[in-house]
């Protein structure tokens, strides 16, 4: 209903109403207080109904006028509010004559009519628009922004013609506009930010895995070429030294293989991580054979593995595979660096959440890890103490494997230490629906 609907509606409402109470009046023999009742109603109305027609054709003039400044818009204007990275259109001196929505956002709303380098003091910027306004056709720089945090935007600067209002915008637009006014520039500047955070970080990334694969295959291959040069040299007819080489060399070939396995499952989980798995996975007997598969590992360090699984646990949604990859990886990292003679616990409990979650738990009785490192641990080839990390074997991809499995099913990963007790590192999976 239109608002001079509602209007009508209420009047006819109080018309009603005094005509019913003058009415009244006169049937109980009060036909003078009737008389002076309803002169005074209907000057009440007439008052009202004044009132409110003024009220009328104020709210539509207003939106006349909303409408008339609408159209008045130039057409870039209304273009530019829809682009959702920061797009800023500049004089030849600088000024900025049009910011749209995310410029004002990232620059502040101030920053219209004003020179350019009060709110974007970067020199590749400004360099970018002095060549432009000097003729060229089109700069182009890259900067980073630091606010909350840091952010790296491409800069566009290119220069366009200052096309009179109606000229080339569009079917319609041309009728009645008015003609470029003699002092308004002969072009303009436009400035383009366009966000690569995240393209910049995933190059970073690509670089920095690149580096550390070439690294970690380096070491091995150099000892594997410094043995066989000296199996070939002076260790050529002497038996003993022979086989302790050949040793070593296994060992190091034995480390390239875990560590390109490792790649290689790494990258398979990756490429399915967008694919929830739907599996129902008996994550009891599941955790039973991982732990049986590394008692020889927990021997040679005279530890063992103790289980605290709830009974009656309910199936996890998953796959199978992964997740025994999961607990395998754990319960490896437990035994290779906690301390020799300890005991590593595996435990399994069901939360009474809604949806239901499985919570798993490997705690073991080593050093601990310092609070900086925590937050770390979860990157490819990080690792707190280098050194003894290859000597145990370590690939440096183990917790990176299990942090992209744990998200792949939508699950969540903490990790909790204390210097000289111990490390804790817990996994929620959610359960598999009911069959």
């Amino acid at each position: 209903m239109t608002e001079r609907g509602r209007q009508r509606g209420r009047l006819l409402t109080a018309i009603a109403f005094g005509a019913a109470l003058a009415a009244v009046l006169l049937f109980t023999h009060a036909p003078g207080s009737a008389l002076l009742l309803a002169g005074a109603f209907f000057l009440a109305v007439f008052l009202l109904v004044r009132d409110q027609e003024r009220r009328i054709d104020e709210l539509a003039a207003a939106a006349e006028r909303r409408v008339a400044r609408a159209e008045r818009t130039p057409l870039r204007t209304r273009i530019t509010e829809g682009i959702r990275e920061p797009l800023l259109l500049l004089d030849p001196e600088r000024r900025v004559r049009e910011a749209n929505r995310a410029a004002r956002r990232l620059f502040g709303t101030r920053i219209v009519g004003r020179d350019v380098a009060l709110h974007l003091r970067h020199p590749a910027v400004l360099d970018a628009i002095a060549h432009v306004v000097a003729g060229a056709p089109t700069a182009s720089c890259e900067i980073t922004l630091s606010d909350a945090v840091e952010r790296v935007y491409a800069v566009s600067v290119s220069r366009v013609a200052n096309v009179p209002e109606g000229e080339g915008e569009g079917e319609g637009e041309g009728e009645g506009a008015e003609a470029r006014p003699p002092a308004a520039p002969a072009f303009f500047i436009v400035v383009f930010l366009h966000e690569i955070t995240q393209m910049k970080h995933a190059e970073e990334m690509r670089a920095d895995f690149i580096a550390n694969v070439s690294h970690e295959l380096r070491t091995p291959l150099a000892a594997l070429l410094g043995f066989i040069e000296t199996l070939r040299g002076p260790a050529k007819g002497d038996a003993a030294a022979q086989e302790r080489f050949l040793a070593i060399m296994e060992d190091e070939a034995q480390r390239m293989t875990r560590l390109i396995d490792d790649l290689l499952s790494l990258s398979r989980i990756e490429r399915d991580a967008h694919l929830r798995p739907a599996g129902r996975v008996d994550l009891a007997a599941l955790c039973e054979s991982a732990a049986k598969s590394l008692e020889a590992v927990a021997r040679e360090r005279r530890m063992r593995v103790a289980r605290a699984l709830a009974p009656d646990l309910p199936p996890v949604r998953g796959d199978s595979d992964q997740i025994v990859q999961l607990v395998q990886n754990l319960l490896a990292n437990a035994l290779k660096y906690a301390t020799a003679g300890t005991t590593v616990t595996l435990a399994a409990t069901a939360t009474g959440d809604h949806p239901a979650q499985i919570r798993l738990e490997v705690r073991d009785e080593g050093p601990g890890i310092a609070p900086e490192h925590l937050p770390r641990l979860t990157e490819r080839f990080y690792r707190v103490d280098a050194a003894r990390s290859r000597k145990v074997g370590g690939t440096g991809l183990g917790l990176a494997i299990v942090k992209h499995i744990v998200a792949r099913h939508g699950g969540r990963l903490d990790i909790e230490s204390v210097l000289g007790e111990g490390t804790t590192v817990r996994v929620t999976l959610p359960a598999a629906d009911p069959p």
